[in-house]
C-alpha cells in the first residue's frame, strides 16, 4: 500500500495552483479498489496508476513524468492539546540542518528549493513538481488530527523525517486505530518505509528483525536500517484523560502542564 501511494504521490502531487492535481480522484473508493487489486511482483517498482481510466474520465497518467526528488532532513514537529480542548498538530521545516544558512531578524531562512524536482522532465514528459517562480514545492509534512464518529477529538499525531514522514505518521494511525495500541506503543513500533523497489525496515527496534525477515520471505527487497529519523509526537483522548507519547529516536518528551 505504501509503495502504491508513494508512486502516485511522486507522479501527481505538486502545487495545485500550477498543475491539475487529481486529489479527489486519488482517494476515490473506486480508484482505491483498483489499486488494491492490481497485482505486481514484490521486487518490481510500483508504477503510478491512472485514476482517470479507473473512474472512466480519460487517461491522466500520460500527462506527467515521475518526480525522483529525495527530501532532506531539517524538520520538527509538536502535538498539543490545551486545557480547553483546542488541538494543534504542527510540522515545520527549514529543509536542512540550518536551512540556507541565512538568518534574518532572528529567523532561519529555509532551503525549500530542494523539495522541487531537480529534473523538470522525465521520460519526455514534464514533472508536476518542477521548480517555477511563485510555485510552492511539494512537501511530505503530514500533521494529522483524528476525530471520532461523533466529531469529537480523538488523536493528534505527526513527525519530522523527510519523505518518510508519510510512513511514520501512517504507522501511528494503524497502531492506534487498527491494533489498539497506546500512543507510546504506536511510536515504538519499528518504522517500515516502502518507496520504490526497496522496503526499508528499522531493525534496531523491537520487532524490526522479525518484520524484515517476514517481508524478505514474501519476496520483497528489504533494506535493513538503523537510526531512523522519526520524531513522532502522539496524543490520544481517552475517557479518563489525555495519553501522550514521544519518539525516543529524537529529543522530545510528553508533558502534562497544569
Amino acid at each position: 500500500a505504501q509503495r502504491l501511494s508513494y508512486a502516485d504521490r511522486d507522479h501527481y502531487v505538486a502545487d495545485a495552483d500550477f498543475v491539475p492535481v487529481p486529489a479527489a480522484e486519488l482517494i476515490d473508493p473506486i480508484y482505491l479498489d483498483v489499486r488494491a487489486t492490481e497485482a505486481f511482483a514484490p521486487d518490481e517498482h510500483a508504477t503510478p496508476g491512472d485514476p482517470g481510466i479507473a473512474l472512466g474520465r480519460g487517461p491522466m497518467r500520460q500527462m506527467w513524468g515521475e518526480d525522483p526528488t529525495e527530501h532532506h532532513p531539517g524538520t520538527t514537529h509538536f502535538s498539543i492539546i490545551d486545557p480547553y480542548g483546542n488541538a494543534v498538530s504542527m510540522t515545520m521545516t527549514v529543509e536542512a540542518a540550518f536551512g540556507n544558512s541565512v538568518m534574518v531578524h532572528g529567523f532561519m531562512l529555509n532551503n525549500q528549493l530542494t523539495d522541487f524536482s531537480r529534473e523538470p522532465t522525465k521520460g519526455g514528459k514534464p514533472v508536476a513538481n518542477a521548480v517555477a517562480g511563485n510555485k510552492r514545492p511539494r512537501s511530505s509534512m503530514s500533521p494529522t488530527v483524528v476525530f471520532d464518529p461523533d466529531g469529537d477529538l480523538f488523536m493528534v499525531t505527526g513527525s519530522p523525517g523527510g519523505n518518510s514522514i508519510v510512513a511514520y505518521v501512517a504507522k501511528t494511525l494503524v497502531g492506534v486505530l487498527e491494533w489498539g495500541k497506546s500512543a507510546q506503543e504506536s511510536i515504538d513500533l519499528p518504522n517500515i518505509i516502502a518507496r520504490g523497489d526497496v522496503v526499508g525496515v528499522e531493525v534496531d527496534r523491537e520487532g524490526g528483525p522479525e518484520a524484515a525477515e517476514a517481508l524478505r520471505e514474501m519476496g520483497y527487497n528489504v533494506e535493513e536500517r538503523q537510526g531512523e529519523n522519526s520524531g513522532l509526537h502522539v496524543i490520544i483522548v481517552r475517557e479518563d484523560g489525555l495519553e501522550g507519547g514521544a519518539d525516543p529516536r529524537r529529543d522530545g518528551v510528553a508533558l502534562a502542564l497544569e
